[in-house]
């Protein structure tokens, strides 16, 4: 079994990251200091000390709705609740993208290993390691905002998102991203009409030519055999803090399917270190499921609520089993 490991997003940061050097100062009276590079080159520094072989950027900057409704037209915050308050259009400029290139920056810096432009192929032959852009899904997105005005339904939202978002896909294509991730939480819960979000996401995946990860976190029973037809080529799930996927998966798996599973085998509400043979024996059970060869593993979720030294633990966890095996 051959194994690359990842991660799902969000990572723990510092309440303050304060300019101390000259250089920072200066910027900071010129109103010029970006306080998030710090947190971004202390993922990343993490992240290639445990050989995460296709890292991001730690959304740094905000929760993964407001880093996406900040910058697209159509949305205001008041009181902290994002509003929709007029037709959804494009950002003037790209959201992820500079972060993208400076977490790539730093990576190649520590490892020249980590490149712009990998392949998944070359990471899985690990001769590569890779970096991915972060999209928040249009379902997800739209059903944590109010809609206040221009629409009257959250399907049409969804889609006009959607297509704002695609601007945003092809960006970190033309950037270097070896693949796009989009996160769907809600998409589970049921609250959208699975072939509304299916179309949301297919208005991304296939404005793009490099692998689309659709990442769905939650219990799966509902929704996984429509997932399955989804067009994208990895679906990343979570299996450690929600052992019932391991069950839906194996009663909808059907072996002539083409999609990748990558497997969330790190208990993220778990706030303390997974037991390396719970950790194990989840990623088993999946793959006698899917019977893959190459096997992506990570976290369940995003890790911002997890204390620094655990993520940090679950991460070496992490390139423990790539090394040992399973």
């Amino acid at each position: 079994m051959n194994i690359i490991t990842t991660v799902v997003g969000s990572y723990p940061i510092d309440d303050e990251y304060k300019p101390d050097t000259f250089n920072e100062k200066i910027l900071d009276k010129l109103d010029m200091y970006d306080e998030f590079k710090k947190p971004i080159y202390q993922t990343v520094d993490d992240y290639v000390k445990y050989n995460i072989d296709i890292i991001c950027d730690g959304q740094p900057r905000n929760d993964m709705v407001k880093i996406f409704t900040s910058k697209i037209n159509g949305f205001e915050t008041i009181d902290n609740t994002v509003h929709i308050i007029g037709k959804i259009t494009p950002s003037a400029s790209p959201i992820g993208v500079s972060d993208l290139k400076y977490a790539a920056k730093i990576a190649h810096q520590k490892n020249p290993k980590y490149q712009l432009y990998a392949t998944i192929d070359e990471i899985f032959k690990h001769e590569k390691c890779g970096i991915k852009g972060m999209i928040t899904g249009p379902t997800s997105i739209i059903h944590s905002c109010n809609i206040t005005n221009f629409y009257e339904d959250r399907k049409s939202a969804i889609y006009d998102l959607a297509y704002a978002l695609q601007d945003e896909a092809k960006a970190l294509e033309k950037a270097g991203a070896c693949a796009i991730q989009i996160d769907e939480p809600f998409i589970s819960t049921g609250v959208e009409d699975i072939e509304v979000s299916r179309r949301g996401v297919e208005i991304i995946s296939k404005a793009v030519n490099i692998p689309v990860i659709l990442h769905v976190c939650g219990d799966l029973e509902d929704v996984l055999e429509d997932l399955l037809e989804f067009n994208v080529e990895i679906l990343d799930f979570e299996f450690r803090g929600m052992p019932e996927n391991i069950k839906t998966l194996k009663k909808v798996w059907n072996k002539n399917t083409d999609k990748i599973i990558s497997i969330g085998c790190i208990d993220t509400k778990l706030h303390e270190v997974d037991n390396i043979k719970d950790v194990v024996n989840t990623i088993k059970q999946v793959v006698d499921i899917t019977d893959e060869k190459n096997v992506i593993i990570d976290p369940d979720c995003g890790m911002r609520m997890l204390d620094k030294n655990i993520a940090q633990e679950k991460l070496n966890l992490l390139d423990e089993i790539k090394k040992e095996g399973v």
